[in-house]
Formats: structure tokens, C-alpha cells, sequence
């Protein structure tokens, strides 16, 4: 074996797929089943954050931020 392949066989592969940590509005909305009009408005009364680089720039969302708004609007319900 060469040098280069036992460096290259030594070396840690790294995962093929991982998944998204940013999603775009309607990714996150999909992720939420709700609508992108429903998100976009969650967005306008600053209840869930975005990432944007600039005021042209589309909405991403940080998965981590839809999980945790999930979480806060569970409930439980007896009929």
C-alpha cells in the first residue's frame, strides 16, 4: 500500500447524507404541515425566527427552531 492510500484508509469517512439543518419556507412549512402563508405569518408576528442575508434573501429556517416551536404548541386534549 502507498503512502497516499494508507493516509486515505486511515482517514474517518464522513456520513454521505445528512440532513438539512436550513430549510426554506416551503420545506419548513411542509415539515410543520402547515401552509407557507400560515409560516410566513408565524414569521411577520415574530413568533418563529429566520435566517436571512439581507432583505432580498429568502427565509431559512433552522430545523432546530421549528422542533422547539412544535414542541411549545403541543397539547393535550380529553373529549
Amino acid at each position: 500500500m502507498t503512502d497516499f492510500a494508507r493516509r486515505q484508509h486511515d482517514q474517518p469517512s464522513l456520513p454521505v447524507s445528512r440532513a438539512k439543518r436550513l430549510l426554506r419556507t416551503r420545506e419548513a412549512a411542509a415539515y410543520l404541515s402547515l401552509s407557507a402563508w400560515k409560516l410566513r405569518s408565524l414569521v411577520a408576528d415574530g413568533k418563529l425566527p429566520v435566517i436571512q442575508a439581507d432583505d432580498s434573501s429568502p427565509f431559512l429556517f433552522d430545523v432546530r427552531d421549528l422542533d422547539n416551536w412544535a414542541e411549545q404548541h403541543k397539547r393535550t386534549m380529553s373529549f
